[in-house]
């Protein structure tokens, strides 16, 4: 029974990890500058303000998110709170990590126009791989 448990929670935790195959949408490779306006120019701060930074938002799910010049994003879900993690550019994709109590967090931020102009993002949560257009906030 104790090795069932174990097994469960593992399959749990390797089903929050987006597969690179599962997108959904048409994706544009682009570079790292074409993502360099959803970038807040500053460090990530004690307490980020969501009303005033730059951020990429999905109402409907819903999630926002906000990247910061020194490599770290902080996140607000309404059903899981808040909390922050790191970025990367990699491979035309800005990848995103956060470590929580009961699982780690991925997320994939993958341009939707040439230039990044629309983004989407994917991740998997626990009714499986997802894949949300977002929309800009603050962008000026």
């Amino acid at each position: 029974m104790k090795i069932f448990f174990i097994l469960i929670i593992l399959l749990k935790i390797v089903s929050c990890i987006p597969s690179e195959e599962k997108s959904e949408a048409l994706a544009f490779t682009t570079s790292k500058e074409d993502f360099t306006k959803y970038v807040n120019q500053k460090t990530l701060p004690t307490t980020p303000n969501l009303s005033i930074d730059k951020t990429i938002s999905n109402d409907e799910y819903p999630i926002e998110i906000a990247l910061y010049n020194d490599g770290q994003f902080y996140y607000m879900l309404e059903n899981l709170g808040d909390g922050n993690g790191t970025w990367e550019f990699k491979n035309g994709k800005i990848r995103l990590f956060a470590k929580r109590r009961l699982f780690d967090m991925h997320i994939i931020i993958k341009a939707l126009k040439e230039q990044a102009t629309s983004v989407g993002i994917e991740f998997a949560d626990r009714f499986g791989p997802q894949f949300l257009n977002m929309e800009n906030k603050n962008m000026n």
